[in-house]
């Protein structure tokens, strides 16, 4: 005689495969979330490091003082002054001395650009650019 249906043993190993199956996508959704977050500060840094470089751009060689200075940018890369910024941009300005020592308008200037999330210590993204009198 044939039993048409599941037995309890067979039901039981079903049930364990899908738990193994739902407890493995459940441990994937934190990395899927700190991946996301990771890749948004990123392309949110990089996109701050360029509102930085373009103001110094926009400044002008001649103008652009030898200096550092620090600006706070929200979750989003759009500027604010909130105490504590989701991003922190700071950036500063050197010049390199001729062959002979000497500072004027034909020596290159080094402008270093670092953005620092707020939850992060290690830098989202950080670049370095050399100004010249003619631009970038």
């Amino acid at each position: 005689m044939r039993r048409r249906g599941l037995t309890l043993i067979e039901l039981l190993v079903a049930l364990l495969l899908i738990g193994v199956a739902v407890a493995g996508l459940v441990a994937l959704w934190p990395f899927g979330f700190t991946m996301t977050r990771l890749s948004q500060d990123l392309g949110v840094g990089y996109n701050v490091a360029r509102q930085e470089m373009e103001r110094a751009k926009n400044i002008g060689y001649l103008v652009l003082p030898e200096a550092s200075w620090t600006a706070g940018y929200d979750g989003l890369g759009n500027p604010t002054a909130d105490e504590d910024p989701h991003y922190t941009a700071t950036a500063s300005v050197t010049t390199i001395p001729d062959e002979a020592g000497e500072v004027h308008s034909r020596c290159l200037r080094v402008f270093y650009v670092r953005v620092v999330a707020r939850d992060m210590t290690d830098a989202v993204f950080e670049t370095t650019v050399y100004f010249a009198r003619g631009g970038i």
